[in-house]
């Protein structure tokens, strides 16, 4: 595809802020390419690059009135390119420290664990936690940490938004922490 001038460019930017569909679709095809391998060069990993470059994609279509006519179209993508990747890498980074603390406390020897606290009553504990949780928090936690999906998939399934997910999940984990952390300390 041929580059586009600078003046291509800002008209077609200013179509797109009247929602011309076509003016999206040129800008798209325009800097695709582009967009997945600023992305790529981040994660290094061809599947993540091109989630990346949709979810991006989407906003830029669902936030195409913030955008500044005046000011670098492939800037401003580039810069949602690098500030997804950031955090998305920071929410996979968070998860990951999750994950490890619960494996620690499930490697630690079954023995060892009975002396201080019964698995049974801990789950139960968790259970009970999870029941007095709000139901749209509580179906949320469930759909993310029992059932595996992400954030985006159970705002799609749930017509909500991701923020809203990520804000009943972060009360979820709080509500947990709350209530696991000192049982924990005594094990730990």
């Amino acid at each position: 595809m041929t580059t586009l001038s600078a003046q291509e460019e800002r008209e077609l930017v200013i179509r797109l802020l009247e929602s011309d569909n076509f003016a999206f679709e040129k800008l798209y095809f325009q800097y695709v390419e582009r967009a997945y391998g600023f992305a790529f060069h981040f994660l290094r990993n061809s599947f993540e690059a091109e989630e990346v470059v949709q979810e991006v994609f989407t906003k830029l279509w669902e936030n195409r009135h913030k955008i500044k006519p005046d000011l670098s179209f492939s800037g401003y993508l580039l810069t949602m390119i690098k500030n997804t990747v950031f955090n998305e890498s920071r929410k996979k980074m968070y998860h990951r420290a999750y994950i490890s603390d619960v494996l620690k406390v499930l490697q630690t020897p079954v023995r060892e664990l009975e002396e201080r606290i019964t698995y049974d009553d801990l789950q139960e504990l968790i259970n009970k936690t999870i029941r007095n949780m709000p139901p749209k928090r509580q179906e949320i936690f469930q759909l993310c940490r029992m059932e595996g999906m992400s954030h985006k998939v159970i705002s799609k399934s749930l017509g909500i938004a991701e923020k809203t997910v990520e804000a009943h999940m972060r009360l979820a984990l709080r509500d947990l922490k709350a209530v696991l952390t000192p049982i924990l300390d005594k094990v730990l």
